[in-house]
């Protein structure tokens, strides 16, 4: 547990002590000294630390014109992409969508399906964290804590999935989420090095919700 410790110091004051800006050559030693602390994690004793995200406070309702989803991601951030995100490294998250009919003893039939992404990035020279969304117009949401910001980006409030006018009256529907960690983002050393990917990444269950129009 002494070599954990030390390595999350070392990390924290690291984080603290770097210059204004990320060039590639500060970026390279940050991600050597993240395997490193990876590594002495993975050997460390003492209990594993499991990560299993989920898809939590799961809900449907509607306007008088859209449907509306309503959920969150729970346990979807460990402390190698906090410190990945607060040294500039930008991190999205990938959410699929799909609106199904059911339709009794034929195969439902799949309405739609709707991906959307949350991407957070820090400015170490402004000390901000920006918040942008795929489905949303203007500027990034700026924050100054990453606890508020983490919430804000694990939270989907209100996304319209489907309009009322596409679905018939009296059928049976149902939307169906997953969530995961967008690799596309990432740059190629940690998607190229499995201890970083393997502590990063997350991909949760089918989460479903069912509703009569």
């Amino acid at each position: 547990m002494a070599n954990k410790d030390q390595s999350a110091q070392k990390m924290t004051s690291l984080l603290k002590a770097k210059p204004p800006g990320i060039n590639p050559a500060v970026k390279q030693i940050f991600l050597m000294l993240l395997l490193a602390s990876s590594i002495l994690n993975l050997l460390a004793p003492g209990p594993a630390q499991a990560r299993d995200a989920s898809i939590t406070d799961f809900f449907i309702t509607n306007t008088e014109e859209e449907v509306l989803v309503y959920l969150r991601v729970k346990d979807c951030f460990s402390p190698e992409m906090e410190e990945a995100i607060l040294a500039g490294i930008t991190t999205t998250f990938l959410l699929t969508i799909e609106l199904y009919q059911r339709r009794g003893l034929w195969f439902d039939k799949k309405e739609s399906t709707l991906e959307v992404r949350h991407s957070l990035k820090y400015d170490n020279v402004k000390r901000i964290l920006y918040l942008s969304h795929s489905y949303r117009s203007g500027e990034p949401q700026q924050f100054t804590e990453l606890g508020k910001a983490k919430r804000a980006m694990s939270d989907v409030s209100g996304l319209p999935v489907a309009s009322l006018s596409s679905l018939a009256r009296g059928q049976h529907y149902y939307v169906r989420v997953r969530a995961k960690l967008d690799k596309a983002t990432l740059p190629m050393d940690i998607r190229s090095t499995m201890v970083f990917f393997s502590l990063w990444y997350f991909e949760t269950d089918w989460a479903r919700q069912d509703f009569v129009y």
